[in-house]
């Protein structure tokens, strides 16, 4: 069931829209703060930019099976650039004209831009995780290990992005050990290990990342064992939802610092709007629809 606010690919095949919208789309996609935080930009930006005066950021129930001909009715309906969430960065690989080198490089795709062609299919979530790192830390991932849970597309632009910082090691983390496997070899890097999340073993200086979809809801079990935490480490749990994750908690418990998703949504969605607009949004009215608080 589709929240009021949503689009389902049965309004597509039937709306009308003012040229330039942007867009969403994901299954499940009710929890996401994508539309909030772009329309409050979107809102502040307009009366300087009237181009944008017209512009909402549509929220867009799709599934799997739906996707391509969600994305064809998009551009026939004059969208002029989307996000994608779970389940489909890495189907769209295969739905875009062109790819971007990073989303190449990451076997990812969060974010189309238009063209006359179709979609240009882009990666933002890898340096929106590293940009909010730096916010939380004053640093990046270089020079430290790092350990990644999760093999999906997320996962996928983070590992990409770690390595291309310079990390000092990645060790790849999968309930199914034969997808961190698959990953490891496609980033084709003598830093990268993987093995199934039963066999963590986290550095006492490692930054953690929770690729998982475990945190989404409050009931979700952590995807790390609290017996790996240490406090010279940092957490980014990059779900978010009403409460902490039990991996933020468990952190907290420890004296580790961490932080949710919240800070990387903003600025993978920061630089998609700027791929879209020429120009990145305003922050301020982006935390506050996020409900995020300072680092």
């Amino acid at each position: 069931m589709s929240a009021p606010d949503t689009l389902t690919l049965a309004d597509l095949r039937t709306a009308a829209f003012a040229p330039g919208q942007l867009g969403v789309l994901g299954d499940p996609i009710a929890h996401s703060l994508s539309p909030a935080m772009h329309n409050a930009a979107l809102t502040q930006l307009a009366p300087a930019h009237p181009r944008l005066a017209g512009v909402r950021y549509h929220r867009l129930h799709v599934r799997a099976e739906e996707l391509p001909e969600a994305l064809t009715l998009l551009h026939a309906r004059g969208f002029a650039g989307l996000n994608l969430t779970v389940p489909h960065k890495v189907q769209a690989l295969t739905l875009v004209a062109t790819l971007s080198p990073q989303a190449r490089r990451a076997a990812s795709v969060n974010t189309l831009v238009r063209t006359p062609a179709g979609w240009d299919g882009h990666t933002t979530d890898g340096q929106g995780f590293l940009e909010a790192l730096r916010e939380r830390t004053g640093g990046t991932t270089r020079g430290r290990p790092v350990v990644l849970l999760g093999s999906g597309g997320a996962a996928r632009a983070v590992a990409a992005a770690c390595l291309a910082d310079g990390c000092a090691s990645l060790h790849l983390h999968n309930r199914d050990a034969a997808k961190a496997a698959d990953l490891a070899a496609s980033l084709a890097d003598a830093r990268v290990r993987a093995a199934g999340l039963a066999e963590i073993k986290a550095a006492a200086d490692a930054v953690i990342v929770n690729c998982t979809t475990l945190g989404l809801k409050p009931a979700d079990a952590s995807p790390l064992p609290a017996g790996q935490l240490a406090a010279g480490q940092f957490v980014f749990d990059t779900t978010y939802g009403t409460e902490p994750s039990r991996l933020l908690r468990d952190a907290r418990e420890r004296g580790v610092a961490g932080c949710d998703g919240r800070a990387m949504l903003r600025w993978q969605g920061a630089l998609a709007f700027r791929l879209w607009n020429g120009m990145l949004p305003p922050d301020a009215p982006m935390r506050a629809a996020l409900g995020e608080t300072a680092p």
